[in-house]
């Protein structure tokens, strides 16, 4: 088997190899030549591509340089050129001012003239409530009555129920522990203007008690109604003649008011 395949080899592949070796050190160009295909080829006509392509990059840079330079005027030959823009015009403007003198003042109008109000009337003092009044004989008429003044109306006032302000001199404690009572209370008297009337009505009155328990004054607080005066008198003449325990603070007497409703009704 080995000495066919040996017997092929010298008779096929030596010959076919002999031909691509070197002969006493030198290549064989003359059958180098002759062939005409592969890289041999491509070797023989690389410097024609070359000279070729750098000659075609040249002219294509250079047209594209002066369409580039001359597109304005292309543009216009051959109808597709673009909007002229008008170069800006600059306008100057001159403002001429006028000063206008300064508006005249404006005139107020006058003030009105105030109208003298007339003075109010004075108000008439309605008549007391005491129903028809009959003539009497003036030694029958009752006499004149003193009442409180305003400022002992109003200190009144201010106390606590059934305390009161004194407005004696010495000390006043107000309230006190130990309200004033009655030792022995008098009855008022009925005045004969009010009966004959048949008026009724309620008055309470304030009095001020002292240290030994007697009445120093009396002070009208109220009167139901409160435009009745006719029983003033005699619940002032009641509670003066009373006599009365003293009010006690702190183990002391003291001078204190006490307030006391009078109701006057007809049997």
């Amino acid at each position: 088997m080995s000495t066919k395949l040996e017997d092929l080899h010298e008779k096929h592949a030596l010959p076919k190899v002999r031909r691509w070796t070197f002969r006493d050190g030198f290549l064989d160009t003359e059958r180098i030549r002759r062939i005409t295909y592969g890289n041999l080829v491509l070797r023989q006509q690389s410097h024609l591509y070359l000279g070729h392509g750098v000659i075609v990059a040249v002219l294509m840079l250079s047209v594209f340089w002066l369409v580039s330079a001359n597109w304005g005027s292309l543009g216009s030959l051959l109808g597709f050129a673009g909007e002229e823009v008008d170069d800006p015009t600059c306008y100057t403007v001159i403002s001429n001012v006028t000063q206008l003198p300064p508006p005249p003042p404006i005139e107020r109008p006058a003030p009105p003239k105030p109208v003298q109000k007339a003075a109010p009337a004075p108000a008439v003092e309605k008549p007391a409530n005491v129903g028809k009044v009959k003539k009497v004989k003036k030694e029958e008429a009752p006499p004149e009555q003193t009442l409180a003044t305003q400022k002992e109306i109003r200190k009144v006032n201010t106390t606590a129920a059934g305390a009161g302000a004194g407005i004696a001199n010495g000390p006043v404690f107000v309230p006190c522990e130990i309200m004033p009572t009655f030792m022995h209370q008098k009855k008022p008297r009925y005045p004969d203007i009010a009966r004959r009337a048949g008026i009724e009505g309620k008055v309470i009155v304030s009095v001020l008690v002292s240290e030994t328990g007697k009445p120093i004054k009396a002070a009208i607080v109220k009167r139901i109604p409160s435009d009745c005066t006719v029983f003033d008198q005699a619940a002032v003449e009641a509670l003066m003649k009373s006599t009365y325990s003293p009010g006690i603070q702190n183990g002391t007497p003291v001078k204190v008011w006490l307030t006391v409703p009078m109701r006057f009704k007809l049997d």
